[in-house]
């Protein structure tokens, strides 16, 4: 196990006692022993090199001994400067946009995804983290004053709905393309099958037959004369084979006439939507009957509070079918990502689009975030974080610098005791 800050601070200062210790120790045995010069030269180096390195390294931090010696004290005195130059300089470097986007076109994102998704542990996982945040949502939500502040905002909100704005924007979202021709297709397909069943037609029959027999059914000196039989002809003959032909005219023929006939009666819809103001009153008339709708609010809520205290007692419970839903979605998404190359493409190259240009965005702020946080912390507290993560190189400066320069003295002493014999 490496030893900590604290443990090497210790073996740095006993480095630079042992070169004290060594250094008095040699001055007084080298005239007895001259050899001990040598000793002496090695210490006398050393003291000065762990000194030097000692008050190097404190000054960083603080003042050493106390004394406030200019250009000590170093971090406490520039934090704020320290602060602006980090974050530039993760600014500059991390968060620029270019370099994001080559890291982002790198990286496999769809791949990545796919891969640790794979493992059904973390799929449960994180279907347990989604299933937890929703009942917290949920939780929140259900508090009395969240949901009194919620029904509020969204009471304003709706009060100033142009309704017939978003009506009309609606209707030409529908129109948009031929949307509205295709759920016409959809429909005249759906009701095709349908009346090809005797079953329904019958059904059709005797419900046409029923009303036409109540309004219509003639007194004849004063006796009915039932239409039954000649209502069931019509309908049988005429009405359901009629209507069952023109359901599959309009439906075989995209340039129908009574397709041209819908798509003017929605632009004349949309138009009076947008233009009418009468049609603009009635519409606001309408959002304001409903918004003020006592009952219709409290029916509304408490539809909503069952369905919430639902969905809150499934999530609480161990075997939530929420939950397994979310982890079953997560499977098959996963699967289907890992099956499909180009939907991992185009998961890929959204990535690319949109994550760099979030980053640059983001940048100032993170940047400000980085200069607050420093901002916010005490000099003591700034000092203890870089001591924790950088104090053991440190206090190996302070070590090698004692020993480093005990062999720079014994160096110098060598080449001056040369120079001297070459001299003489």
């Amino acid at each position: 196990m490496s030893a900590s800050a604290p443990d090497r601070r210790r073996i740095a200062g006993f480095c630079l006692l042992g070169a004290a210790g060594l250094y008095v120790g040699g001055v007084g045995l080298e005239r007895t022993y001259p050899g001990f010069v040598w000793l002496t030269a090695f210490a006398e180096a050393a003291l000065i090199g762990g000194i030097a390195d000692w008050f190097a390294v404190t000054a960083l931090f603080r003042h050493p001994l106390g004394l406030k010696i200019p250009h000590t004290a170093i971090v406490p005195r520039n934090r704020a400067r320290l602060g602006r130059s980090l974050s530039s300089f993760i600014r500059e470097n991390f968060l620029d946009e270019r370099y994001v986007r080559e890291s982002v076109a790198r990286f496999d994102l769809a791949t990545a995804l796919v891969d640790w998704l794979s493992r059904p542990t973390r799929r449960q996982a994180v279907a347990q983290r989604l299933a937890s945040a929703m009942a917290a949502a949920l939780a929140a939500v259900r508090q009395d004053a969240a949901r009194a502040f919620l029904t509020q905002a969204l009471r304003h909100q709706l009060g100033r709905l142009d309704t017939s704005r978003a009506l009309a924007a609606s209707l030409q979202v529908l129109v948009a393309e031929r949307r509205h021709q295709a759920l016409l297709d959809d429909s005249l397909k759906r009701l095709s099958v349908w009346l090809a069943v005797e079953e329904n037609q019958e059904r059709v029959k005797h419900f046409i037959t029923d009303t036409v027999f109540r309004l219509f059914n003639p007194k004849v000196m004063g006796r009915e004369v039932s239409l039954n039989r000649l209502a069931g002809w019509l309908v049988r003959e005429r009405i359901v084979e009629q209507s069952a032909q023109l359901i599959q005219a309009v439906s075989d023929d995209p340039d129908h006439p009574l397709r041209h006939h819908l798509d003017t009666q929605f632009a004349a819809l949309i138009e009076q939507v947008r233009s009418d103001p009468a049609l603009h009153e009635r519409l606001d008339r309408l959002r304001d009957d409903l918004l003020a709708n006592d009952r219709l609010a409290d029916w509304l809520g408490a539809v909503w509070e069952d369905i919430v205290a639902w969905i809150s007692q499934d999530l609480a419970s161990d075997d939530s079918e929420i939950e397994g839903h979310l982890e079953r979605f997560i499977g098959w998404y996963t699967d289907s990502l890992a099956d499909d190359p180009a939907a991992r493409q185009w998961l890929n190259d959204q990535a690319q689009a949109v994550i760099p240009p979030l980053v640059q965005r983001s940048g100032p702020h993170v940047d400000a975030w980085i200069e607050r946080y420093l901002d916010s912390l005490d000099s003591d507290e700034i000092v203890a974080q870089i001591e924790k993560n950088v104090g053991n190189d440190l206090q190996y400066i302070r070590i090698n610098g004692t020993l480093v320069g005990g062999l720079i003295g014994v160096a110098i002493h060598g080449l001056t005791a040369l120079a001297l014999l070459l001299a003489g």
